[in-house]
């Protein structure tokens, strides 16, 4: 019996068995596959770590030169400095505002992004039977 399978069944199984491992390997990332990316993972985000830098750097000088060029002279009637106030204030106020906005959304984000598909699903599917 060991003759008959080492000879008929042995040279039959040998090419459906590495058609099965090259299906099965081809799912899988080598690991040579796998260190490359990570290397172009890594050389992207040295990149963008140096464009935030540089960004950086530039709104800094941006900003310094704001600051000189837009001192306000000082106004001679009370209303004007008033009114230059309110604007002033009105804007740093509008800004955080906006910045607390964008907060709530990376906020809503990341907590979509952790939720199970199924489960926003059933949601979904709860909001449309109450409504």
């Amino acid at each position: 019996m060991m003759r008959f399978v080492r000879r008929v069944l042995a040279p039959l199984t040998a090419p459906i068995s590495r058609r099965v491992r090259s299906r099965i390997d081809a799912r899988y990332v080598t690991k040579a596959d796998h260190r490359r990316d990570i290397k172009d993972a890594l050389w992207e985000v040295q990149m963008l770590r140096r464009e935030v830098v540089s960004l950086r750097n530039e709104v800094d000088r941006l900003r310094k030169t704001a600051k000189a060029s837009a001192a306000p002279a000082p106004a001679r009637d009370p209303r004007v400095a008033e009114a230059h106030r309110l604007a002033t204030e009105t804007a740093d106020a509008l800004d955080k505002v906006l910045q607390n906005e964008v907060r709530v959304w990376q906020a809503i984000d990341d907590l979509s992004a952790r939720v199970p598909v199924a489960e926003q699903v059933r949601h979904i599917e709860h909001a449309e039977h109450v409504g």
